[in-house]
């Protein structure tokens, strides 16, 4: 093969490679995630969540968030602390089966939430932040993302 049939190919090649690339972005662009702030609200399957506030305490990052259930919903909240999970420095941290720290906000370990209520409790997660720190709920295959201040 000559070097100029050689440099045809590859310039096909690289066309259809651009063209692949431009059918992919068009297909993903509407599966952006999108990040929530500190006392955002947003609609979970059937139930509505917010992260109120967070702080860094004693060793653990300690955040208020808000769960409430749909009215129609059949099934209440056995645990208000299935679904969260702490990203920081790259790992998912759960939380403490210890729960909260008290006080004026219960803690959200064995808490329950009946269809139309809502309640506001307290996660623990034991760890220290390490750079970018965001909180998610997730149920099934719906998930919300909450970007940490501080």
């Amino acid at each position: 093969m000559s070097t100029r049939k050689l440099i045809l190919v590859a310039l096909a090649c690289g066309l259809a490679i651009l063209v692949a690339g431009s059918i992919q972005l068009l297909r993903i662009k509407d599966n952006a995630v999108s990040t929530l702030a500190e006392g955002d609200s947003t609609e979970v399957a059937t139930r509505t969540v917010s992260v109120l506030s967070s702080e860094v305490r004693d060793g653990a990052v300690l955040v208020v968030t808000r769960v409430g259930v749909d009215p129609t919903a059949t099934v209440p909240i056995g645990d208000a602390v299935v679904g969260w999970s702490l990203v920081t420095g790259g790992r998912s941290e759960e939380v403490a089966a210890e729960g909260g720290e008290g006080g004026a906000i219960p803690s959200c370990a064995g808490l329950s939430v009946a269809p139309g209520h809502q309640v506001d409790c307290l996660l623990r997660f034991p760890v220290m932040p390490k750079g970018a720190t965001v909180v998610t709920y997730q149920l099934g295959q719906d998930q919300a993302t909450w970007t940490l201040a501080g």
